[in-house]
Parts: structure tokens; sequence; C-alpha cells
């Protein structure tokens, strides 16, 4: 069994460098009916109570909604005759499309929206604040799936049928959001909200910290369309405090009760008994791990049962529908009753910030870009040690793993520009593993891996690049965009 603790002797000095439940109504416009009509005296002198709703719906719909995002970035495939192959063809099931526009524009955005007008009302303006920030991390889900979605008028309850705006104007708006909501918090002021903060207990310098991590997060998507427009702000942004230490990564925890546990694992738990029989190793992605002895390949998917250590990994092809009995299934020490759902990393962070360097977007070296590089790998090295399942089962990485990686990484000073940010992708494409949103729109934003393959028998022409408009949205709203064709570049991919 390997020792996990190991990796936390070499890092020292590299750190300091360095199913959902629908809450709401049937109908999504109800965000535009008067959220106070029904009255509640509690949530009017407690608004804080709706947090609760707010970070588990957005959570729920991450962890199982659009799990679908983690396969059409090919970190995995699905087995057999069912949702969880025939999504990886492109054929897009209902549940993502309608189930995940209503969670985000009912029971996040209205009860947000609800949260911050009543704690305003009140004089609670961390309070407001808090609910402020939420609301973009809403939107920024919303125009990364969708594309053109309600924003302007999104939560005016004067306006039934709410215009879309176009995603550039999204994007700026949710930048613009967050400079709001961090402007108005007051650390000094204790009335916010705290036990209902499920992610951090009322702390308001990490509320601060999260908000500028989302806001890097959103220049790094514009910057590729308008690069005039976000590289002053990443120069300010990534001066300021943002997720760049394990302590301060964004998560929301489950636990080991099956009530409140992680619903991705639940779902193995009550139809599979808690074996991994749905998920197996993408081809591609466990390509590019065999490849250069990545050893995060042994957290990230399983052997089957009896096989030896020394047999290698073996996947699937995309959009192939059928596994073997020699398959790598996603692994259930990785994927466990307690996994975190992580919304922020700081390896995420490093390595955006090395890409932004080379990109030319942000003030630094190729010398800086390489550190940042390989503290972004280190960090999420130290992520994947520090899950629980994850060490006990003793698949952490070792001290001398790490080394052995290690030397075999590029110096990005000794490589031609186009080939030091290709090394930088690869990073961080491996790094989002898992984590849907962040995996498929890293896919799409940077166009790595450059030779993905087209699923077996894909519905569509190329890939995927959006989610259907809600039908029930269409049907109600008049002003409803038209539906784009699902592999249609989105504004802010390069590609466009």
């Amino acid at each position: 069994m390997k020792k996990i603790n190991s990796i936390y002797k070499i890092t020292p000095i590299l750190f300091s460098l360095l199913f959902t439940v629908i809450i709401g109504c049937d109908n999504i416009l109800d965000i535009n009916k008067d959220p106070f009509a029904a009255g509640d005296d509690q949530v009017a002198e407690q608004p804080g109570l709706l947090m609760t709703t707010v970070m588990t719906s957005v959570s729920s719909d991450k962890v199982m909604e659009t799990n679908l995002f983690n396969r059409w970035a090919q970190h995995y495939v699905g087995a057999g005759a069912s949702v969880f192959s025939t999504a990886d063809n492109y054929s897009v099931p209902t549940f993502p499309q309608t189930n995940t526009w209503s969670t985000f524009y009912v029971s996040v955005l209205k009860n947000a929206s609800r949260g911050e007008a009543l704690a305003s009302e009140i004089g609670e303006v961390n309070t407001a604040a808090q609910f402020k920030i939420m609301q973009a991390f809403a939107f920024y889900h919303l125009t990364l799936m969708f594309e053109d979605v309600p924003f302007d008028e999104a939560l005016n309850t004067n306006i039934l049928f709410p215009e879309s705006n176009d995603q550039a104007n999204v994007l700026k708006g949710i930048v613009n959001l967050l400079d709001q909501a961090m402007n108005d918090i007051d650390v000094s002021n204790p009335e916010k909200i705290s036990d209902e903060d499920l992610l951090f207990k009322g702390d308001l310098d990490k509320w601060l910290m999260f908000a500028n991590s989302i806001k890097i997060k959103t220049l790094m998507v514009i910057a590729g369309q308008d690069a005039s427009y976000a590289s002053s702000r990443l120069e300010t942004a990534f001066s300021q405090s943002h997720v760049e230490a394990i302590e301060d990564e964004v998560k929301l925890d489950y636990y080991e009760d099956l009530t409140n546990a992680n619903q991705f694992y639940k779902l193995h738990y009550q139809f599979a008994g808690g074996q991994s029989l749905f998920f197996y190793a993408s081809n591609p992605f466990i390509d590019l791990l065999r490849g250069t002895n990545d050893p995060r390949i042994d957290i990230f998917y399983d052997r089957p049962d009896g096989t030896s250590d020394q047999v290698p990994h073996r996947g699937v092809d995309p959009g192939a529908r059928s596994a073997f009995t020699s398959t790598s299934v996603l692994s259930l020490h990785y994927i466990s009753a307690t996994s975190p759902d992580y919304w922020i990393t700081a390896a995420e962070l490093k390595l955006l910030r090395a890409e932004a360097i080379l990109q030319g977007w942000l003030t630094g070296t190729t010398e800086d870009a390489n550190g940042y590089y390989r503290e972004g790998i280190v960090l999420n090295m130290v992520h994947l040690n520090t899950m629980a399942t994850v060490q006990t089962s003793g698949r952490g990485i070792t001290g001398a793993e790490y080394e052995n990686y290690d030397s075999s990484l590029p110096n990005l000073q000794e490589l031609a520009p186009a080939n030091a940010l290709k090394a930088v992708y690869q990073q961080g494409y491996i790094e989002t593993f898992n984590r849907g949103i962040d995996s498929w729109t890293y896919v799409r934003r940077t166009n790595y891996p450059e030779d993905m393959p087209l699923p077996e028998d894909a519905a569509i022409s190329n890939h995927i690049t959006r989610l259907p408009y809600s039908p029930s949205e269409v049907s109600a709203n008049p002003n409803s965009p038209s539906q784009k064709a699902l592999d249609t570049p989105m504004w802010f991919m390069t590609s466009n």
C-alpha cells in the first residue's frame, strides 16, 4: 500500500511560492412573478435562511444533472444502452436542459434575488452581497451551458417575458455583479449569513476570495474574444486575494449518511450495490495519462477486480456504448459518499495564471508562467491526496511518484510559445477531471485536446457546444432566442 503523505514533504517550498429536486414552480417564467407575493415573515426577518436552498441547488445540479459534461470532455464514458451512454453520442436527454434551466432560474436565482432584496430592505449589506455573488455564479453556469440567456431582465418581476442577452454582455455583466458585491462587503460588519452558509460559515474574507476567483474565471472566458476588456481586469484580479491554497478551495461537503451523501455516489450505491458499473475510462484521456506516466491515473480509475497493478489501464472509445470486463472503471475511491463538490480549486487558478501570461493577457515572463504551471501541478496532486477515501485506499501519490513525474515535465522556457501553451493546457485539462462545467468549458475554450475524436455514432456533425433551451421556457416565453445547432460555437470559443 502506498504512503499517501510523503508528497507533503516535497511541497512546502512550492507552497510558499506559491436527480435534482426542483424547488419552485412548474413554469420557469415564475422567476418574473413577485417573489414576495406569498409572504414569509421568518424569511423577511432572516433572509439568510434562503442561502441553504441556493447552495444545495447549485451543487445538486453540478454533481448529478450535468454530470454528462464530464463525458463530453471525454474524461470518462457511459456504459451500456442507457442514458449514461446515449448522452455521450450527443443525444441530449431532457433532464439537463429542463431541470437545469429550472434549477438555476427558479431555485437558485429566484431565491438569491429574493434574499438580496430582503437583506437590502433591512440593511444587511453583507447578506445582500453574499446573495449577489451566488447570482453571478449561477449566471456564469447558465451562459456557459446555453449561451444567450435572460440576464438584465431575468430578475425583474415587472417583466413577464424576459429578453435574453448575448453571451458577451452576460459575461461582462457577471464581472460587474461581482465588483458590486465585493465593494459592498464590509468585513467589520457582523451582520451576514453564517449558519446557512454551507461554504464559508460567514467568513467574509473567503467570500471576497470566492467572488474574485469567479471573476478571474469569467475574465479568462472573455479574454479569448475580447482581450482588451479582460487584460487590465485580470491584472487587478490576480493582484487581489483569490484561491491559491488547498485550505481556501471552495467546496460543498457531503457526508457518510446516505441522506447527505454525494449524489453521484448515491447513484452507484442505490443502483449498483456500491460498485462502479456505469462509467469507464475514456481512451483519449487514459492514453494521455498513460503516455506521460501520470500517477493520477490510479486515483481516477480502478482496474477490474483480480487484475494486477502491473496490467495497463484499458479504456473505451467515446460513444462506444459498451465496455469489457478488462476495462478500467471510474474509481469509487475517487467518487465516494463524502466526495466534496469542488467549485474553485487552487490548482485551477495557478494554471489559469500561467496561461494568461503565455497568452499576453497578464504581465509576466515565461519563467513566471513556468513557476505557476508547476505550482498548479503540485497543488492538484496534493488536492487529490487530501481526499479522505484516496487516503484510506492507499491510492495517494507518493513523493517518489511525484518526483519521477516532475522530472519528465518540460521547462516552459525551453519550448516554443505554442508548445508551452499546449503544456499548460494539458495540465489544465487533467486538473478539471470530473468537474462538469469546468472540464467541458476548458475543452471548448482552449480547443484542447486538439485531436479529440468525435464520439461513435454522434448525433451531430461536430462536438457539442451547448445545451438546447428548455422546451417549457421556449413554449412559454415568446422572447426566447432561436435555438442554434448544438455544434455551433459559442461566442467565447476561440474557434468561433
